[in-house]
């Protein structure tokens, strides 16, 4: 296939801006994120406001973490970014850019930066560790918890964003669990981070508590990949991080759980898998049903 690269259309002016505004904290930890510079470019190219590029430094040759089958070609349709699912891929970073990298699979191409999330080499996990990988004998960004870290650089896991449905004939968590990921391919998350695998939750126009997966913030500015893997903007203070442990959940307490792409209220938990990073609940329709640690938290109520 002929190489080529391709080019966001970019609006005939640029303007460059601080981005500014409050540390936003939640009970969960505190804010490390530095604030960034705003670039702004062509809407049918990036209409999210949110900056290209948080401060980040790729390295050429880097692994990463991007969307770029499904961004060039909306932007080959001119499709509405907004309303297009972005799934983020495992590949390689072939330049890196102040505000735009090239990426390949097949051919290279630009992203702007805020949309490649960088793995870096030499990482090790520990058991109980959750992690931002991708599914290794499938494709796609998943959260996945450490079983055995008996080989700590290729970590065995249980992937938390498969759904776990024991008896059922569709039970991916169970047919792709304990499964060894290779070497320098994933990221140890940290309770209380805004860093790009987090498990947020945020609040919409409507008062609703949405799941979303962070992939960059700012002072005061979240970029989340929300339901059906929509690129969306929040402000910071809308949103909440999800605790990445099950440390004080019990069985018998009320928590929040997903429902769909929902948080809501009246889930009981009936008992917790520590080693697995899944609880088991009743929830708000008398359903019992397992969900991962990331999809049943305490910090709503």
């Amino acid at each position: 296939m002929k190489k080529m690269i391709f080019v966001a259309v970019i609006g005939l002016s640029m303007a460059a801006m601080s981005c500014t505004g409050s540390n936003e904290n939640n009970a969960n930890g505190s804010d490390s994120t530095q604030t960034a510079a705003t670039t702004q470019m062509d809407p049918a190219a990036w209409p999210w406001d949110f900056p290209m590029n948080t401060g980040e430094q790729f390295t050429d040759g880097e692994l990463v973490l991007a969307p770029y089958t499904y961004y060039k070609a909306a932007i080959d349709k001119g499709e509405d970014l907004t309303e297009k699912g972005l799934i983020f891929y495992n590949t390689n970073l072939v330049k890196a850019g102040a505000e735009k990298s090239v990426v390949n699979y097949k051919e290279d191409y630009e992203l702007p930066n805020s949309l490649i999330i960088g793995i870096p080499e030499g990482v090790t996990a520990k058991k109980g560790d959750v992690l931002l990988t991708w599914w290794q004998s499938g494709s796609g960004l998943k959260r996945a918890i450490v079983r055995d870290d008996s080989n700590p650089a290729q970590p065995k896991v249980d992937y938390l964003d498969m759904k776990l449905d024991p008896g059922s004939k569709v039970n991916f968590a169970d047919d792709h669990a304990n499964e060894e990921l290779k070497p320098n391919s994933f990221i140890v998350l940290h309770d209380g981070q805004w860093e790009p695998g987090a498990q947020l939750a945020c609040k919409d126009k409507r008062g609703r508590w949405l799941a979303a997966k962070l992939i960059k913030a700012t002072d005061d500015k979240v970029l989340v990949l929300g339901f059906s893997d929509r690129v969306e903007v929040y402000p910071k203070s809308d949103c909440k991080l999800i605790p990445l442990s099950d440390e004080g959940i019990k069985a018998g307490d009320k928590v929040y759980g997903l429902f769909v792409a929902e948080y809501q209220p009246d889930y009981t938990v009936e008992k917790v898998d520590t080693e697995r990073g899944r609880v088991f609940v009743t929830n708000n329709m008398g359903k019992q049903e397992y969900l991962s640690i990331l999809e049943v938290t305490k910090v709503l109520n």
